[in-house]
């Protein structure tokens, strides 16, 4: 998956979350969303990274 499609990802993801929240009524996120959201981001930066020492390499 390139680098643009994970931030799309997690562009996507995040904005679900938030408006599944505010449908609930809620104005947070709950522990385990958050956690979610870490982890995606997580992700992300790993293979950003990755991809950033490949082209150096």
């Amino acid at each position: 998956m390139s680098t643009v499609l994970a931030l799309e990802s997690l562009q996507n993801e995040i904005s679900f979350m938030a408006q599944h929240s505010i449908n609930e009524g809620r104005e947070n996120l709950n522990d385990l969303e958050i956690e979610h959201l870490i982890k995606m981001t997580n992700d992300v930066l790993l293979r950003i990274k990755q991809q950033t020492q490949e082209m150096y390499n």
